[in-house]
């Protein structure tokens, strides 16, 4: 009995994909090879998942060419890999050939890289990063959309509390992306706003003192030469009230004093006049006015006493002169202190 082996080593593969495929679209790929075995065919298998179809069709000199054509859907994770088709003969032997796949596609993952803490009056520098293919060219935008710079990085100077918040946006053939919103974390000391006051309220004063600052401030009295804590705190974004509910005295001031880690501020407070005191006042200028008009009504009466005793008596009544009345001096009202 005599075998024939066949010692040839198999035909090269013919593999074929485009240089460059888009992502989502259809892609087909195809890997071919010449045989002369139309019995047993070669199969394939291809490295990515998709519609594999394959078929034979016979050419001159008793060959063969099998051929296994691969459609699917490529996206950005296919980028840069490999596609491979590897062929199986008959008895065993194999051979594979491989292309890497480039897939364009619009930018994704976009970021606005910055430092989050940054002092007011200092430089301020952002970045924007994306994974796309073409690479990206980038803009920045505001919350309203306005532009405020092209390119990858962008420079804030003199930097504010004030300052907007701000996107990035990637741009490249296939599409644009942009990233979430950011604001900087601007930090800044203590100022105490002049609607700081002190007031009374059902009989008991009460003064607040207002503070914006970033980070938040610790508030706290000075009464003369006592350093009092505020009764109660609240911080709401950057503005700190601090309240202060104590016995004042007769002390016609008080200072609101404010820090934090980048400075502090101090603010005079006025405080109200007591109610108590004012009624005294107001009880002392009546008293004053009554004694008054009953001064000047004496000495009208004592004038008038003396004119008559100087005088003449005579039984003609006629001949009397008649005296002007005494006018009461008129006084300006009394004001509140």
């Amino acid at each position: 009995m005599i075998f024939l082996v066949n010692t040839d080593e198999p035909n090269p593969i013919d593999f074929f994909l485009q240089d460059e495929v888009k992502e989502g679209e259809n892609v087909s790929a195809s890997c071919s090879v010449s045989h002369s075995c139309p019995t047993y065919p070669p199969s394939f298998i291809w490295s990515h998942s998709g519609e594999k179809h394959d078929q034979t069709q016979q050419l001159q000199n008793d060959q063969w060419k099998a051929t296994s054509t691969l459609t699917f859907h490529p996206n950005r994770t296919h980028h840069n890999q490999p596609l491979q088709c590897r062929v199986t003969y008959h008895g065993g032997k194999h051979q594979e050939q491989s292309k890497t796949l480039k897939v364009k596609y619009a930018p994704v993952n976009v970021k606005a890289e910055y430092q989050s803490d940054v002092n007011e009056g200092e430089t301020a520098h952002l970045k924007c990063s994306s994974d796309a293919n073409p690479v990206s060219s980038y803009e920045w935008h505001n919350e309203t959309g306005a532009l405020l710079n092209k390119g990858q990085t962008y420079t804030m100077s003199n930097v504010s509390r004030h300052s907007e918040a701000m996107y990035c946006t990637a741009v490249n053939e296939e599409g644009r992306n942009r990233s979430s919103t950011v604001k900087l974390n601007v930090l800044y000391p203590p100022d105490i706003e002049t609607s700081s006051k002190c007031f009374s309220e059902d009989g008991v004063v009460k003064c607040e003192c207002i503070v914006e600052s970033r980070p938040p401030s610790i508030v706290h009295f000075v009464l003369r030469d006592r350093v009092l804590q505020s009764t109660n705190v609240e911080t709401v974004g950057s503005v700190t009230t601090g309240t202060l509910q104590t016995d004042f005295g007769s002390f016609k001031f008080v200072h609101c004093l404010a820090n934090n880690t980048l400075g502090k501020a101090n603010l005079t407070l006025s405080l109200p006049a007591n109610d108590n005191m004012q009624n005294i006042f107001i009880a002392s200028g009546a008293g004053v006015i009554f004694l008054i008009i009953l001064i000047a009504t004496g000495v009208g009466v004592v004038k008038k006493c003396r004119g008559r005793s100087g005088e003449t008596p005579t039984s003609d009544l006629g001949t009397m002169k008649a005296e002007r009345p005494v006018e009461l001096p008129r006084y300006a009202p009394t004001k509140r202190f």
